[in-house]
């Protein structure tokens, strides 16, 4: 065991050279950084986005709170919420102009109970609001013949998509853990938690999560023939962890591996819908905290390059619609040659905020992605694109809506092109008939955990992100990413609670601020993600087994990054090729054990000290892929791969 009170020395590692120190410069100008590059985000261009404008989305979440639960706004489309009598709850629909607004029992889960999260994350009361529990009143949507949470007050299971029934699930167990004292939800939510544990070990047994649903009435799952859900494994697994957590019950702990186990064996992406974005920071955890070996490149890749099997095309935007960057919004790649939709990127937001506390490897292209994803999602919201760009213009109801309502809900979504324009903000409902508006009251219940992951701080372009908003209840200290995207160092005043603190940075495993007070000022240099986490001043950091530690408390754990230096993707190879592979790790005492080299199904085992050595001609000619893993003396594992053109 080993107390760390200073920097810990990085090591790199070549195939001929072993050298200390953090950051360090080899000969050929290329610096190690221990960062990952995530294929997807690499494609943006620019790290900044183009027409670049901060936007608050604090201020359009507590908006859109006092909006729909502060009952005083009159005019069209008003009130909003209503009194659900029959179910004894409050309602309100899922669009603005919504044929459903008033029918008790039709409101949705996605919306409401979303809502109940939003606010709750913004530091609302939500069980004391204007006199009024709206906690409490989320008890309307479990059912006690089924035991699980549904989607609406009035359905059931039979014939239920998945994740309208884990996702509502999901959004009911993380209000619990804000309410301990809620009782009743609390028994809710451990109720429907062993419910889904039941279901999963029925699918567990078939080896199959790729179902439609799930029959809690029959305990068995079903399939509609038109399309399956295989991430519903993601959002089971994320119900068996916040379970494991409540109780300590180990069945729940082995579900959660079990659930995992599947994701990522699973044959390309298994995205459906929001369930696959919890996946990357869940088993980023696990990895650095229980010692398993998830493929946290592809399970990222899984959730973002739009190669969805269950639902083709689905995952992040690239590129410019218009004048507008899209960089990093949700929804499908390839309808209409694109659809972004605001609830999935704001629940995107949410449930990837972990990753980088997990995976410090993920540190700068997070920080990436949510630089592009808060800049381009306010998009989404009236007033950010012209007039003629969307659906709401010229409907003299609806702009009177918006003359009350601002800012405070979103459209659906963006299109890439429709109605002669690119973009086209507006959504389904009104192409459909589903309302009258394409204002998402769904999407807008989901603006405030967007918030509360992604806060801006006083750099423009510098955002602060809450690394532990997906894990209420949790002791765990205050972790944040911090990302500068700019090619010259900054300084971000960095907020402190009351009290004294040492900030420990755990991208290069060090304490960087001691004995803070009120604030401090952050130094970034051009390009650094840095993982702040706040500790107590003067408590001792121990260094044991790859993890650190505070008090028993986990703070990160060491990594192994492996490179292939000197080549560029696509590049033309012939005759006698020397690999520059090159393993960063932030453990001194871990070594290289071996490293494989995989080409067409061949694999070749160097040792540490031995040169990465192939002959083209050993292959046929073409396109290659070669794949390099590194295997360290502890067991931890990376991998890597580039494209290249063998030649005779």
């Amino acid at each position: 065991m080993k107390r760390i009170t200073a920097c810990i020395l990085i090591v790199i590692l070549a195939v001929t050279a072993v050298a200390c120190g953090r950051g360090e410069t080899k000969e050929d100008g290329e610096e190690m950084t221990g960062q990952k590059e995530v294929a997807r985000i690499a494609r943006y261009g620019s790290e900044f986005p183009a027409n670049y404008k901060q936007f608050d989305y604090t201020a359009a979440a507590m908006s859109y709170d006092a909006l729909v639960f502060g009952g005083q706004a009159e005019g069209a489309y008003f009130p909003l919420l209503w009194q659900d009598e029959t179910y004894d709850t409050f309602g309100f629909a899922a669009y603005v102009g919504d044929g459903r607004t008033g029918t008790d029992g039709a409101q949705e889960a996605v919306a409401t109970i979303a809502s109940v999260l939003s606010g709750t994350l913004m530091g609302t009361d939500k069980s004391n609001q204007n006199g009024v529990n709206y906690v409490k009143q989320l008890h309307a949507w479990f059912s006690e013949s089924e035991k699980i949470i549904l989607n609406n007050p009035s359905g059931s299971s039979e014939g239920t998509s998945m994740w309208y029934l884990l996702y509502p699930a999901i959004l009911f167990v993380q209000v619990s853990a804000h309410y301990p004292g809620e009782a009743q939800i609390r028994e809710d939510a451990l109720a429907a938690i062993e419910s889904w544990y039941q279901a999963y070990l029925v699918m567990k047994e078939e080896e199959n999560f790729a179902y439609t649903g799930f029959d809690f009435k029959r305990m068995e799952p079903y399939e509609n023939g038109v399309w399956r859900e295989p991430d519903c494994a993601a959002g089971i697994a994320v119900l068996m962890q916040a379970g494991y957590e409540m109780t300590g019950r180990e069945e729940y702990a082995e579900a959660v591996r079990g659930c995992l186990d599947y994701i990522d064996g699973y044959y390309g992406s298994s995205l459906y819908e929001v369930l696959l974005y919890f996946a990357p920071a869940l088993a980023a955890r696990m990895n650095a905290q229980q010692g398993t070996d998830y493929d946290i490149d592809d399970l990222l890749g899984d959730v973002l390059n739009g190669s969805s099997i269950p639902r083709g095309g689905w995952g992040s935007m690239v590129g410019t619609w218009g004048d507008c960057c899209v960089n990093g919004l949700m929804g499908s790649t390839t309808d209409g040659g694109g659809y972004a939709f605001s609830m999935n990127t704001f629940a995107g937001g949410y449930a990837l905020a972990g990753l980088a506390k997990y995976d410090t490897r993920y540190a700068r292209d997070m920080g990436i992605w949510f630089l592009n994803a808060a800049a381009a999602a306010r998009y989404f919201f009236p007033g950010q694109t012209p007039e003629e760009n969307q659906s709401a213009t010229g409907n003299a109801q609806t702009m009177s809506f918006l003359e009350t309502a601002g800012c405070a809900v979103p459209y659906e979504g963006i299109r890439m092109s429709s109605n002669s324009k690119t973009p086209w903000v507006g959504g389904d409902p009104t192409v459909y008939g589903w309302a009258e508006t394409d204002l998402s009251l769904y999407s807008g219940a989901h603006t405030g955990m967007f918030a509360a992951a992604a806060a801006a701080t006083d750099v423009e372009g510098i955002w602060k992100i809450n690394c532990n908003v997906a894990q209420p209840g949790e002791q765990e200290y205050a972790t944040y990413l911090l990302y500068n995207p700019y090619e010259e160092e900054k300084e971000v005043t960095y907020l402190l609670p009351a009290g004294k603190w040492d900030l420990f940075d755990s991208v290069p495993k060090e304490t960087i601020v001691r004995d803070a007070e009120n604030s401090v000022l952050l130094k970034l240099q051009p390009g650094q993600a840095a993982v702040v986490v706040e500790l107590p001043a003067g408590v001792l950091i121990t260094h044991e087994n790859g993890r650190y530690t505070a008090d028993g408390i986990w703070l990160a754990s060491d990594t192994v990054t492996v490179q292939i230096a000197g080549l560029q993707n696509n590049e033309s190879v012939k005759g006698k090729v020397t690999l520059d592979v090159r393993v960063m790790c932030t453990d001194t005492g871990n070594s290289v054990k071996e490293i494989v080299l995989e080409i067409d199904g061949k694999e070749t085992v160097y040792g540490a000290d031995e040169k990465i050595v192939f002959k083209t001609g050993d292959y046929s000619s073409g396109s290659k892929t070669v794949n390099v893993t590194v295997q360290m003396s502890d067991g931890k594992t990376d991998h890597t791969s580039i494209r290249l053109n063998f030649e005779e």
